[in-house]
């Protein structure tokens, strides 16, 4: 598995700082084609920061990130986006004045007017959204807002969708549409997720990442990762 084209991402001591305090700290991290990876670890673990830096929100401040075979450290989020490369924020960012229908289609490249809507229909209907096309965005529950979010990431294609806490807010029965739809989707797009939900990750990800005070402590399946000494202490609290 582990060849060069099979490598959809990776960083090289990848580092930030703010104001001396290290955020981010050598980072070294791969994640495969149509593999699901989830990253992992304690409040202020430095998790937003380092997949800040893959998708352009900030700059590293040593090492690089190389996605496709091509060097991206310092490109602005608008061409990593071009590149591929489709990020959900941990707080919802839609446009809550726009309709359902309006946001996804803002995330869509269109080509004619047919696809987009065609295309709009589909993934609203992944999402489970399809029956609230024309409700305004704002008047949508806070899981329903999460859906919307992940719905205008999918719209995009990416080659790479980045996930930060997805299921925060949803119902159990949401987040268990949520895990078949990720499942489904890794088919054609490699899934980054960030989540505090052990059950959603020990559920869906091939491979777990596991970010302590900046660093990664720990790399693997779910197995590897339930048993490593380190990671129960750090983490989950054995």
């Amino acid at each position: 598995m582990d060849t060069v084209d099979n490598i959809l991402l990776y960083t090289e001591n990848v580092s930030k700082n703010f104001q001396g305090i290290k955020a981010v700290n050598n980072v070294n991290f791969k994640i495969y084609k149509n593999e699901i990876r989830a990253l992992i670890g304690p409040n202020g673990a430095g998790k937003t920061t380092f997949v800040s830096l893959l998708c352009g929100r900030i700059n590293a401040t040593a090492g690089r990130v190389v996605f496709c075979g091509e060097d991206i450290s310092n490109l602005p989020v608008f061409e990593r986006i071009s590149n591929g490369i489709g990020y959900t924020f941990q707080i919802t960012s839609i446009f809550f004045n726009l309709t359902v229908y309006e946001n996804v289609a803002l995330a869509i490249k269109k080509d004619s007017t047919n696809r987009e809507e065609n295309s709009v229909s589909e993934v609203l209907n992944k999402v489970g959204l399809l029956d609230r096309i024309e409700q305004r965005s704002g008047d949508l529950s806070y899981g329903h807002q999460r859906l919307l979010e992940l719905a205008m990431g999918m719209a995009q294609k990416p080659k790479l969708l980045i996930l930060d806490e997805p299921t925060q807010g949803l119902s159990d029965s949401e987040i268990e549409n949520f895990k078949k739809l990720i499942k489904d989707i890794s088919s054609s797009t490699t899934i980054l997720l960030i989540e505090h939900n052990m059950d959603v990750v020990m559920s869906i990800a091939d491979n777990i990442s596991v970010l302590h005070f900046g660093e990664i402590i720990a790399d693997g399946d779910k197995e590897t990762i339930q048993n490593d000494p380190i990671v129960q202490k750090a983490y989950l609290g054995d």
